[in-house]
């Protein structure tokens, strides 16, 4: 397998406006100066690029169902015969979906162009 010639890599990076660095100069007895945070909502970019392309990029910004958790949840009330509660779904931010999502894109694109078959796509240890 020859990397430069058939691969195509994916990989994801999360950031939000709060992303500074900690650390900072001041003068010689002065204290540094402190700036609050806002509260942000993270974004998360998802890019597939090969030695010669860039193959796809997603941005994702807003959370999505979590729908497992909310099978549990029924399941659970179910078992144990307790009244139905209407608890509310946990949302999450980029889940295993819009990753496959973004990867069904990615090979939709990559059968758009003959120069491109037979790519194999490499990814990392991904958090999603």
């Amino acid at each position: 397998m020859n990397y430069l010639e058939n691969c195509v890599f994916v990989d994801e990076s999360a950031f939000n406006i709060n992303m500074r660095p900690s650390d900072g100069w001041a003068e010689k007895g002065k204290p540094a100066i402190v700036i609050a945070s806002t509260r942000a909502v993270s974004h998360t970019i998802l890019g597939a690029v090969s030695s010669k392309f860039a193959v796809s990029v997603m941005e994702l910004r807003n959370p999505q169902e979590e729908w497992s958790k909310r099978i549990k949840i029924d399941f659970y009330i179910r078992k144990s015969k307790a009244p139905f509660s209407n608890k509310k779904s946990v949302l999450k931010g980029t889940v295993t979906g819009h990753y496959l999502v973004f990867l069904e894109k990615t090979m939709d694109e990559t059968d758009c162009f003959p120069e491109m078959k037979g790519h194999c796509i490499a990814v990392n240890n991904a958090f999603i």
